[in-house]
């Protein structure tokens, strides 16, 4: 394959170039042969943001203003995790030809993986600010701390792309689980509500078990609200995400050798 042809090329110690071309190609690959190509990667989260807020506007009452910002705004977040997390766990299977050919740091291949996501999640941010503009919100300076909720998630999706696809290779039941997992913090997570709803009145810790609600919340601060973060939340969220890292690296560290051969 040409990805394979262009790694191999490459010197030993030339990582982050070869991180780059995996996940350029990723991306790219998502809208290859499509007539519009790239310009679906707009036209999806605005189909997506004009069906939820027409469906939740209709079905559930509510007292939140710029409705459709404030989905749009929870949306962003959560369809990086969902990606991130369901191109993560199956990492093992879908890299194969890499991992048995190419000679590189394995984990390269999930840093990439994150990277082609993040690829989509700042064409979202870059239609959400578009939108919001339109509606007479524009942001100020704490737009400046956008980028510490998007490390953020970016490390807790590629911790747990690292856990999900080693285990799933020796429990296959793992992709139906996380499935409904998945589904499960999707209504969870303070997309279609606010922090101020009866789910965390009654069940407080929800905020902080919950590894997306703290940074749904902090990014719609920032993009929203133009506030600055909650920062106790912030602070909770990352160490949430390092903590699940440095687990994932043991888990890789132990068994990924033993998972590429099972496959």
């Amino acid at each position: 394959m040409i990805v394979k042809k262009i790694l191999e090329s490459l010197p030993e110690n030339n990582q982050f170039e070869r991180i780059w071309i995996l996940a350029k190609t990723d991306f790219k690959i998502r809208y290859y042969g499509t007539f519009l190509g790239l310009v679906w990667a707009l036209i999806n989260p605005l189909f997506r943001l004009s069906v939820y807020y027409i469906v939740f506007s209709l079905v559930i009452e509510h007292n939140i203003p710029n409705y459709g910002l404030h989905i749009f705004s929870g949306l962003v977040i959560w369809m990086f995790f969902l990606e991130g997390t369901k191109k993560g766990l199956n990492m093992i299977k879908s890299k194969r030809y890499l991992l048995e050919n190419v000679d590189f740091n394995k984990l390269d291949i999930y840093i990439s993986a994150v990277l082609s996501s993040l690829m989509g999640l700042l064409f979202n941010i870059f239609v959400y600010l578009i939108a919001s503009s339109f509606s007479g919100i524009f942001p100020n300076w704490n737009l400046l701390f956008l980028p510490l909720m998007i490390l953020n998630v970016c490390i807790l999706v590629l911790a747990i792309s690292i856990i999900l696809s080693v285990i799933h290779i020796f429990i296959r039941d793992v992709s139906q689980i996380w499935d409904m997992l998945l589904l499960a913090l999707f209504w969870l997570n303070p997309i279609f509500f606010a922090r101020t709803s009866r789910v965390f009145d009654k069940f407080p810790a929800l905020l902080y078990a919950n590894p997306v609600a703290g940074i749904i919340i902090n990014t719609r601060n920032v993009l929203l609200y133009g506030k600055p973060p909650d920062w106790g939340v912030l602070l909770f969220d990352y160490a949430y995400a390092l903590a699940l890292l440095g687990i994932g690296l043991i888990v890789f560290k132990k068994l990924f050798h033993k998972a590429a051969e099972k496959f």
